[in-house]
């Protein structure tokens, strides 16, 4: 398995609530609806940090693919011109300049 990472930073002007709201019932449902080979999506959404402290990232997504040869079609297809509904819709509540994009494979230490 695949997984790709994505740290995110809110666009500014934009509260902690609204960008939640915006990612998980907008984008997070054109994401499942639209990009091609996700075996699974997960977002994590920051909570408050003890002290008021502002997080790093406001979240983090998760999409995950069977192996890299998916992985590769479907970053083919989010830089072609049918990925450009996700790359506009991001433009609304990310602050792109910050994206952060990490490709891992898991390797599972511990399992309750």
């Amino acid at each position: 398995m695949v997984k790709v990472m994505t740290l995110l930073k809110k666009k500014a002007g934009l509260t902690q609530e609204e960008f939640s709201q915006y990612w998980k019932e907008t984008h997070g449902v054109l994401v499942a609806k639209t990009v091609p080979g996700v075996k699974r999506y997960v977002q994590n959404h920051v909570i408050k940090l003890p002290g008021g402290r502002e997080p790093f990232f406001d979240g983090v997504a998760e999409l995950w693919y069977e192996n890299m040869e998916s992985w590769q079609k479907s970053a083919e297809w989010y830089l072609s011109d049918k990925g450009k509904i996700i790359r506009d819709d991001e433009e609304k509540f990310i602050d792109k300049s910050q994206m952060v994009f990490i490709v891992t494979e898991e390797q599972e230490v511990l399992k309750a």
